[in-house]
């Protein structure tokens, strides 16, 4: 028997040297043409909102198609100026200049891996499970546009509003236009201020969802045994496949080979997200192939 690692079989894992990669979204929109937008104003907020809508459906498949539409709109209204970071690449497929705006089409990749690291940061996948319950707060001199924002950022974040409990957002003015926003839960607090009210909310959140679970919950580390393939090409194979199941498991990595003369079998590390949902993706997917699969907790790594 012969066990290889991962490394020693690496240079045939060329093709999957960029699993975070997606294949690239159509997405068309509609951008409305306000008060004085010159065209270049008006194809940059088409763009934008393009990126969002793109980014906002790859959430929604890593998600496994977990979020309402109310919080569907919300997480792709808060990507409009903030999905940057997310875009590997575009192409613009066609425009169209209408008298009241544009419509465009475009093809759009997501980096999934960076798009997966900012959800967890945001707290996505603890809250597509259940709401966190929380306090917000904002000041009595709002605009209609400005306290719309605010719920959308609730919305987008999973939270269930209460009065009187922790984690408690509380939203100020700040000089020059700026917000302040202060996050604060019975042993922590922080605050964030800025222009955009969504970078103030985004930053203080993510140090939130950032804090060490001391209760058993967030993701669970396992490591996936599969045995019964017939050459090594068969689980790098099913490594690819299973980087895409985003929604059930994260940082999943493939660890060992065991090559024997009746067979190979492949051992992954990974930290699981949703474990009913893994188990049902596993079950469909290995048995038909003549696979069989042990999960193990990995307490060790």
């Amino acid at each position: 028997m012969r066990r290889v690692s991962f490394m020693a079989v690496l240079a045939v894992l060329c093709v999957m040297l960029f699993p975070g990669l997606s294949l690239a979204d159509k997405v068309e929109v509609y951008t409305v043409r306000e008060e004085n937008m010159s065209p270049m104003e008006l194809r940059t907020r088409a763009l934008a909102e393009g990126f969002a809508k793109a980014v906002a459906g790859e959430t929604q498949a890593m998600l496994g198609g977990a979020l309402d539409a109310n919080r569907l709109e919300a997480v792709r209204r808060y990507f409009v100026g903030h999905a940057t970071d997310y875009i590997q690449g575009y192409n613009i497929l066609s425009s169209e200049d209408v008298e009241d705006g544009l419509f465009a089409t475009l093809d759009v990749r997501v980096n999934r891996g960076t798009l997966r690291d900012g959800l967890t940061r945001l707290g996505f996948f603890e809250t597509v499970k259940a709401p966190q319950p929380a306090s917000v707060s904002w000041p009595a001199d709002l605009t209609d546009d400005e306290l719309a924002e605010l719920q959308s950022l609730a919305v987008m974040s999973g939270l269930a509003r209460e009065e009187g409990v922790y984690p408690a957002f509380t939203l100020e003015r700040g000089p020059e236009g700026t917000y302040k926003g202060t996050l604060a839960t019975d042993t922590e607090e922080w605050t964030s201020a800025g222009q955009d009210m969504a970078v103030v909310w985004a930053s203080l959140w993510t140090r939130f969802f950032s804090l060490p679970k001391d209760d058993g919950e967030g993701p669970k580390r396992q490591q996936l045994v599969i045995s019964g393939w017939f050459t090594p090409d068969g689980a790098l194979e099913f490594d690819g496949v299973l980087r895409g199941w985003d929604f059930a498991v994260q940082n999943a990595r493939l660890v060992e080979m065991d090559i024997q003369p009746t067979g190979v079998g492949a051992t992954w590390d990974m930290s699981i997200l949703d474990g009913k949902r893994l188990a049902t993706l596993l079950n469909s997917y290995l048995p038909q192939r003549g696979l069989s699969f042990q999960l193990n907790r990995n307490s060790g790594r």
